[in-house]
């Protein structure tokens, strides 16, 4: 006999509805748990490895008299806390003081644990450092939103868990960056220094400045005269920008600034389009592109910009040849841009990026080691394997 005029296919109907709004809520929650915690494994194993190579180049180069694990444990947990922006004036200033001694710092940390290294090494093991710091502190995060979504709070893990690829492609590139800057070699990010080198073949004598981390040079170019300023190499380095510029400003009578550097493709766009534009492209905090600002806004100079653009994951990972080209490219670029200036122009060439694994001075790109292509073909399998999981 039906109950309240139900079959008893209807019955069994409902059922199934009312234990799958039970059961659904629950399969979520378990599959986001999986797929998280083998995340945040991972992320834990990487976060190991950076700091066993850490650890393993600290001895190798630096012959510490103590092993040097202790101190790059306890170093894992250093913090920067930005200056408060209730009172805007005077916050670059603060906040440039407080990035001058985080800098000083990640030095102490490396003359600590590699004592004989030489300073190129040094650099090296200063920039490993820091990618090492910014994958501990995502695997610290999402770990914590981890506990967070166990606890009971599902709409978090199911952000967490939505957000997962792209967080492990970012920080899976922060790893290669890190064994990138520990061989020495060059980055995506270095196309800035690449041209600046390419600029200053030929030259041989540096020009004196009293900024540390940079390299700037005085050359003639048909009737212009060209500053041209990078960051030192062939150590990871990025060097104080804004602080060589406006030191430079003050002692040249410069008419225009080119600034080359790397930047952010939108997904669709091609790696290693070249693009010009006006302004001052550079990255980071903002303090040095706002000291320049600054000092532009003083005097009357021209602003010409070039851009290499690139994923995220190539900017901080072992150059490819598409890059290098474009590098290739962006110097034409920036040739012309002089030659298109009048006469007796003083031109001032700034190359911003990491110059990891880039001599101060290029003959030639060829001189400088790009991924070869077998490594881009097994890099891109490891993406599409953890897409797949």
């Amino acid at each position: 006999m039906a109950l309240f005029g139900l079959s008893p296919f209807d019955i069994i109907g409902i059922l199934v509805i009312v234990l799958l709004i039970f059961l659904i809520p629950w399969i979520v929650r378990v599959r986001a748990l999986s797929r998280v915690n083998r995340a945040v494994f991972e992320l834990e194993n990487m976060v190991h490895e950076s700091k066993e190579l850490l650890i393993k180049i600290s001895k190798e180069k630096g012959k510490p008299v103590l092993d040097p694990s202790d101190t790059i444990e306890g170093f894992m947990e250093f913090f920067v806390v930005p200056p408060v922006d209730i009172d805007p004036n005077g916050l670059v200033k603060r906040f440039e003081k407080i990035l001058d001694l985080s800098e000083d710092r990640f030095k102490q940390m490396v003359r600590e644990v590699a004592p004989l290294a030489d300073a190129e090494t040094k650099a090296n093991i200063v920039m490993t450092l820091k990618a090492t710091l910014a994958i501990n502190e995502v695997a610290k995060q999402v770990k914590h939103n981890l506990e967070l979504g166990k606890k009971g709070n599902l709409q978090i893990l199911l952000m967490l868990q939505m957000t997962m690829p792209l967080i492990m492609r970012i920080v899976k590139a922060q790893f290669e960056g890190a064994k990138t800057f520990s061989e020495g070699k060059p980055i995506g990010d270095g196309v800035g220094p690449i041209v600046a080198g390419l600029l200053m073949k030929d030259y041989k004598n540096e020009y004196i400045t009293e900024i540390e981390d940079m390299f700037v040079a005085k050359k003639k170019m048909e009737e212009r005269d060209l500053v041209i300023a990078r960051a030192k190499g062939p150590g990871a380095r990025v060097g104080r920008v804004g602080k060589a510029v406006k030191s430079i400003l003050e002692k040249e009578n410069i008419d225009k600034i080119i600034t080359v550097d790397a930047a952010v493709k939108l997904e669709g766009e091609e790696t290693g389009k070249v693009a010009q534009g006006i302004g001052v492209v550079i990255g980071g905090s903002g303090v040095d592109k706002w000291t320049i600002e600054e000092e532009i806004v003083k005097r009357d100079i021209e602003l010409d910009a070039v851009i290499v653009k690139m994923s995220p994951e190539e900017a901080i990972s072992n150059m490819n040849q598409k890059i290098a080209d474009a590098a290739r490219e962006a110097f034409e670029i920036v040739k012309k841009l002089i030659f298109n200036s009048p006469d007796n122009t003083n031109i001032l060439i700034v190359g911003v990026g990491n110059s990891c694994g880039i001599k101060n001075i290029l003959d030639d790109i060829s001189q400088i080691e790009i991924k070869k292509e077998e490594e881009e073909i097994n890099k891109k399998e490891d993406k599409r394997g953890y897409f797949r999981r």
